[in-house]
């Protein structure tokens, strides 16, 4: 219907501006009147070939340098339009729509020096390029996405405008290109300045791989060439009259739990959220790389939850579930956490990460860490909005044997992370 209406509005412009000239022409008479008529007559039948001229069967492609990338990274788009026939087209004008998604700029860890001012990394991007193309039949034109933030970007729309020289007649179309691409959290190397040990629970070898805790003696064997001086049993040694070693009982994974608070809080800026995804992501990969048997949970609108492998295709599940991850949700998050207490087995280590503190969350990690081998809660969020309620609310975890790590602006511009575990 607006189609319809838009191309009668243009034919009645150009059908009233030939009787204008040409009534001009017939009632003025003379060499001046009838010369403006026929020199204007080309451009009037000009803007009548475009008004008939159909922009829809142009193919237009959109082509992305990456499907995904890691937060902060640029991204190369181009866009081709193809014509079939030759129309000659004074100018056209690309317009891209972007999401409001893609209306902020990730630059890694100086971000979080505006922790408490998110409208700091707010960026208005446009995208509108004009050509000239005449009698091109290929339109292209090139753009760069920079410093996209994490999260799951869709570019759904392209309008492309024309008009005639004088712009009595203006066309447009807009056509549905759904292109989508996954932006990652930025990851960063965490610094763990104690690690858990268990001799009972789990049953992949931890941290240190490749050594032996020496405190556990587990039996004896022949000496193989390698082994340590200092692990010889010369009792053994004596009575077999051959030389034997000590067989130490190699450490054992700690079975450990992260949950990640997803849900929204109005308390909090959106950068806390930002700094606790990004600090699970990299606590995630660290805790992969050193083998840990680690189940992941996420607790919000929806919740989520990755059990115990190692394979390459669970811990991409978990990253790209991080990429599109939204702090949303109605039940908060101490709720939820208290409807999973009893779900969460007993003897493992549980690491909370939050970018919001309240009683109620206190309160059902402390009856957590009764059950739990060892609790660890990370909270995440700006040093301008810590209170005296928040430091309350520490000082009682400590209290109750929760390791507390209060991640701010100084722990999250760090190169690299530093907590205790």
């Amino acid at each position: 219907m607006r189609q319809t209406f838009h191309f009668t509005a243009r034919l009645i412009t150009v059908s009233l501006l030939f009787a204008v000239l040409f009534s001009y022409a017939m009632f003025q008479g003379g060499f001046v009147s009838w010369f403006l008529f026929y020199s204007f007559l080309p451009f009037l039948l000009y803007m009548t070939a475009l008004t008939f001229y159909r922009l829809d069967k142009w193919e237009v492609t959109r082509h992305l340098s990456k499907r995904a990338a890691t937060a902060g990274e640029t991204i190369d788009v181009k866009i081709t339009i193809d014509r079939r026939f030759p129309f000659p087209m004074y100018y056209c004008v690309i317009e891209e729509y972007l999401p409001k998604s893609l209306m902020y700029r990730d630059i890694h860890i100086e971000k979080y020096r505006h922790m408490g001012d998110f409208s700091a990394t707010r960026e208005m991007r446009q995208v509108k390029r004009i050509s000239f193309p005449w009698f091109k039949r290929r339109i292209s034109y090139r753009y760069q996405l920079e410093k996209v933030p994490r999260g799951e970007h869709h570019l759904k729309a392209l309008r492309v405008k024309t008009g005639d020289f004088f712009g009595f007649i203006k066309k447009e179309y807009i056509y549905d290109l759904d292109e989508q691409f996954l932006v990652f959290p930025y990851h960063r190397p965490v610094k763990l300045t104690e690690k858990a040990y268990s001799f009972e629970q789990g049953a992949s070898p931890s941290f240190k791989l490749n050594e032996k805790n020496t405190n556990v003696v587990s039996g004896v064997r022949e000496y193989v060439p390698g082994d340590r001086f200092s692990w010889i049993d010369w009792k053994n040694t004596a009575k077999s009259n051959q030389m034997m070693t000590k067989e130490f009982e190699q450490e054992k994974s700690v079975d450990m739990m992260l949950i990640l608070n997803g849900v929204h809080s109005s308390s909090t800026t959106p950068l806390s959220f930002e700094g606790a995804v990004e600090f699970s992501a990299s606590l995630l990969e660290e805790l992969h790389k050193k083998s840990s048997q680690l189940a992941f949970m996420t607790l919000g609108d929806h919740k989520r939850y990755y059990s115990f492998q190692q394979d390459y295709q669970h811990k991409d599940q978990i990253h790209r579930h991080l990429a599109g991850i939204k702090d949303i949700g109605q039940t908060s998050f101490a709720k939820q956490v208290e409807q999973e207490r009893s779900q969460i087995p007993s003897g493992i280590v549980l690491l909370f990460v939050s970018h919001q503190l309240d009683h109620q969350l206190v309160e059902t990690m402390t009856r957590l860490a009764q059950k739990s081998k060892k609790l660890v809660f990370f909270f995440v969020r700006s040093k301008d909005l810590m209170d005296f309620e928040d430091h309350k609310l520490i000082k009682k975890l400590s209290n109750n044997k929760v390791i507390v790590n209060l991640l701010t602006e100084e722990e999250l511009t760090k190169p690299e992370f530093e907590v205790i575990t």
